[in-house]
C-alpha cells in the first residue's frame, strides 16, 4: 500500500471545510443572547426534530460547547451548562470555545424564511452542499 500526493485543487468538488450551516448559526445566536434556558423556534427550518437534536448534539460535542439539547412537549430547548446557580459563569475549557465562537469574526446569519428560501436557491439540484 501506497499513498500518492494529491493538492487539493485537482480534486473535484473538493471545498475547504466549513461551519455547520445548521448548527453553527442556531448555537452561536443562543450563546450570544446570554439566556440560561431558551426554547427553539423552529419555524421555516426543513429538519425533522431528531435530525435536528442530532446535528445539535454532534456540533456541541465535537466542539467542546457548554450547551445542552433536549426535548419537551414537541419542543427543542437549549441551555447553557457553564452558569452555576447563583447565575455566574464558570470557567471552564467550554466556557473558553463558548466565548470563541460567540467573538468569532464571522457574524451568524439569521435563520428565517427569507434566508431558508435563499439558501434552498443556492442548493436546489446539487448533489452535495
Amino acid at each position: 500500500m501506497q499513498f500518492i500526493p494529491v493538492a487539493p485543487e485537482d480534486i473535484p468538488n473538493f471545498k475547504e471545510s466549513h461551519r455547520g450551516r445548521v448548527s453553527y448559526p442556531i448555537l452561536k445566536s443562543f450563546l450570544e443572547t446570554q439566556m440560561v434556558v431558551a426554547q427553539l423556534d423552529r419555524t421555516g427550518m426543513q429538519n425533522s426534530m431528531m435530525a435536528l437534536t442530532s446535528c445539535l448534539n454532534s456540533y456541541i460535542k465535537n466542539h467542546h460547547l457548554p450547551v445542552k439539547v433536549f426535548q419537551r412537549g414537541g419542543e427543542l430547548y437549549l441551555m447553557r451548562t457553564d452558569i452555576d446557580d447563583d447565575g455566574n459563569f464558570v470557567d471552564t475549557a467550554e466556557t473558553t470555545n463558548a466565548n470563541r465562537l460567540v467573538n468569532s469574526a464571522v457574524a451568524a446569519t439569521p435563520i428565517n424564511a427569507a434566508e431558508v428560501e435563499t439558501r434552498f436557491a443556492q442548493e436546489v439540484g446539487q448533489v452535495t452542499k
